[in-house]
């Protein structure tokens, strides 16, 4: 879904597929059908303008096709790995604003980790970059762009330190400027223990150990890391600088187990670990200026319980020059805040139910709409206290937000 139109696929292992789409103006319905290779598989659909861009795999290789919506018109991104076993791909988003795609990839050459930025619009790539890091004992782990007003990318993500031998860690983020023709502006690392409250969402108990552990390993002359994924919203660009949002989160597994019976009659038990969501903690923000300096950051927890199996944005931003509004939903309430330079001039908390009311669940989503005008869906269960009667409901609300001065 994109800010104009719905789309549904569906393929077949012979590699026939249908797209519907539906558009969000007048409801009005089309269809295209189109064939790509035999046995891909599909992992991402994308939709900007007219074009519809479909990213799997054949036959251990990537697969690009563009999907002209209007005139059927189709062609094939070409992304040619270097090593087909280390092969990755680290995200692929559009931007609605330059109606361009993002696509960036993780590869091994010669034991150095390669990751490569590709930028497609109208259904052509028009840029390839390499990005490099300029730390060898630092590489790249996540990557998400941005397209600043001078026509260069702003590229954020998370970073690895591999002088780790034990474990893969995701020490920090990372901030890089490239300009159109690929040169290199900036490159700055930042520890999360560098970011203003990084580790408030903790327990103060918690929170001093990390503090001595920091501070021990500070005396080796050596740096303290904490493991974390984040995913960054695009860069606001206001009053000379750049504001950076990014919601951390980090993945969860549970230990499960069965008991299977032999032909004896025997019972054995096996147990495994399986992926059990991204459990989202707390929420950041970095203020930059155009050498990439760290000007201001700060950090506030996430009142989030559920655990998505998929990387998701829980929060909305709304730019309020000189203000960043921030809005997002718990499983109970709509919290708002409201920042200057990095720092909280104001919140507010709007919950679901009345005082007569019992939430028992809740599933929402509150996402900017214009201006400070929100729109906050979901569904929920709700118990009256004094009646004791439960209803289920589907909820659609529209929220305006008190401008700020």
């Amino acid at each position: 879904t994109n800010e104009t139109m719905q789309y549904d696929m569906m393929y077949k292992k012979s590699g026939e597929y249908t797209i519907s789409a539906l558009s969000v103006k007048d409801m009005h319905t089309k269809t295209i059908q189109g064939k790509m290779p035999k046995n891909t598989s599909v992992s991402y659909l994308r939709a900007v303008g007219d074009y519809v861009y479909i990213l799997g795999v054949t036959k251990d290789l990537p697969m690009l096709l563009c999907q002209n919506i209007q005139t059927g018109e189709t062609s094939f991104g070409k992304i040619i790995p270097l090593n087909k076993r280390n092969f990755e791909i680290i995200s692929f988003e559009i931007n609605e604003d330059t109606q361009e795609v993002y696509l960036f990839t993780k590869d091994i050459a010669k034991n150095e980790k390669i990751v490569k930025f590709y930028v497609y619009k109208d259904g052509k790539k028009t840029n390839e970059m390499l990005l490099k890091s300029t730390d060898e004992e630092k590489y790249i782990v996540s990557a998400f762009a941005s397209h600043l007003k001078d026509d260069s990318y702003l590229i954020s993500g998370t970073y690895g330190n591999s002088s780790n031998k034990r474990s893969v860690t995701f020490t920090g983020i990372f901030i890089m400027n490239k300009g159109i023709n690929g040169e290199t502006k900036f490159l700055k690392y930042i520890n999360y223990l560098d970011i203003k409250n990084f580790t408030s969402y903790l327990s103060e108990r918690k929170q001093e150990k990390i503090e001595k552990k920091a501070e021990k390993k500070a005396a080796q002359n050596k740096e303290y890391e904490i493991n974390y994924l984040m995913t960054p919203h695009n860069i606001i660009e206001q009053n000379g600088e750049y504001v950076l949002v990014g919601e951390a989160f980090y993945p969860t597994y549970e230990q499960r187990c069965e008991y299977y019976t032999s032909p004896s009659g025997g019972q054995t038990m096996r147990c495994y670990t399986e992926f059990d969501g991204y459990q989202y903690t707390h929420y950041f923000m970095l203020g930059f200026d155009s050498e990439g300096q760290t000007l201001w950051s700060n950090s506030a927890p996430l009142g989030i319980i559920e655990k998505p199996f998929q990387v998701v944005h829980y929060l909305s931003i709304n730019q309020n020059n000189p203000f960043v509004q921030i809005i997002y939903s718990t499983w109970n309430s709509i919290i708002l805040h409201n920042y200057k330079a990095g720092e909280e001039v104001s919140n507010n908390t709007i919950l679901f139910t009345e005082e007569n009311e019992k939430l028992i669940n809740s599933i929402s989503r509150t996402s900017s709409w214009y201006k400070d005008t929100f729109i906050s869906y979901g569904r929920q269960k709700i118990k009256d206290k004094e009646e004791h009667e439960k209803r289920e409901i589907f909820f659609i609300e529209k929220i305006q937000i008190a401008p700020t001065h």
